[in-house]
């Protein structure tokens, strides 16, 4: 089996349902969360999406998120926010009012040179209850509303309303979700740049490129200067940032795959099984079989 091949076995989609396709360029979608979910018995299984940020804004009705196998609940309004390349489900309460936004890499990177928390906003999988009179103090429900309804117009000026109405919800987004870095002065933002860039490669070289040397040949940085960096936003290492993002693959192998853990070994660059074996239990604090005996947490929607 090929590197590529279990990875696939997790379900990809362009939208959920629907076959993935290459993006190229600045993307944008629309919907109501019930335009989709309704037809899947408001249930959306574990997927991901290989290019395509989502921000799901529920208005109204409760449910449940599990993101890279962990499950949390929620009440609105909230913001769900699912980072390209992450493995997600939903279960919404039966009518469930609000909207998903999904927007290609490419829009996101363009967006976030007008504002660095857009990288922040966009960096993991994240579910944000949110206050009641904190969103009515902001445009968030008016934006998204007026955003999707130019999404289905047309006509002159329709990209520029777009790209009008989604800086104006990221904004709402912005300040209303917590943990997020604030303003920065000139130096920490092209730290964060630096780290976004390492992340992305990270992302697509984590089976192949497995040392931090080869990561700041690549960044045209020095070993010391990403460290510093990694370990001022991140809190972690470049190597922990290489070794979580490789234990988050083994997790997702495990758990939606029925890959032999020798072909998941194979999969992430690790040419000898038993190497794998230790390197996942030193991390996690059980041998792959075990954790894979676990099962995926099962979400369920709370009375």
């Amino acid at each position: 089996m090929n590197r590529k091949s279990a990875a696939r076995r997790i379900p990809a989609y362009f939208l959920y349902g629907e076959a993935p396709r290459r993006i190229t360029g600045a993307l944008l979608h629309v919907e109501t969360i019930e335009a989709r979910s309704a037809r899947h018995h408001w249930k959306i299984e574990p997927h991901l999406h290989h290019a395509l940020h989502q921000m799901i804004v529920v208005l109204r009705g409760r449910g449940v998120v599990l993101a890279e196998g962990t499950r949390s609940q929620y009440r609105p309004p909230a913001l769900l926010v699912m980072p390209a390349g992450s493995v997600h489900g939903f279960e919404f309460e039966p009518g469930t009012t609000g909207y998903v936004v999904s927007l290609s890499v490419e829009l996101q990177r363009d967006l976030a040179r007008r504002d660095s928390g857009v990288d922040a906003l966009f960096s993991q999988p994240a579910t944000v209850e949110l206050h009641r009179e904190a969103v009515n103090a902001t445009d968030l429900p008016r934006s998204v509303r007026l955003l999707a309804r130019e999404f289905a117009r047309g006509g002159n000026g329709h990209q520029l309303a777009l790209y009008g109405w989604t800086e104006v919800l990221l904004g709402n987004a912005l300040r209303l979700a917590e943990n997020l870095p604030g303003p920065s002065d000139r130096a920490i933002g092209q730290r964060r740049l630096l780290i976004a860039r390492f992340n992305d490669l990270v992302e697509r070289k984590f089976r192949d490129e497995q040392s931090v040397a080869g990561y700041a040949r690549l960044l045209h940085t020095s070993q010391s200067r990403l460290r510093s960096a990694a370990l001022e936003l991140t809190g972690q290492s470049p190597m922990q940032l290489i070794h979580a993002r490789l234990l988050l693959e083994a997790k997702r192998q495990l758990h939606y795959t029925d890959s032999s853990i020798g072909e998941i070994a194979l999969a992430l660059g690790f040419a000898d099984p038993a190497y794998f074996t230790r390197f996942f239990s030193r991390h996690t604090g059980l041998s792959p079989r075990s954790f894979r005996q676990r099962g995926p947490e099962r979400a369920l929607m709370a009375d």
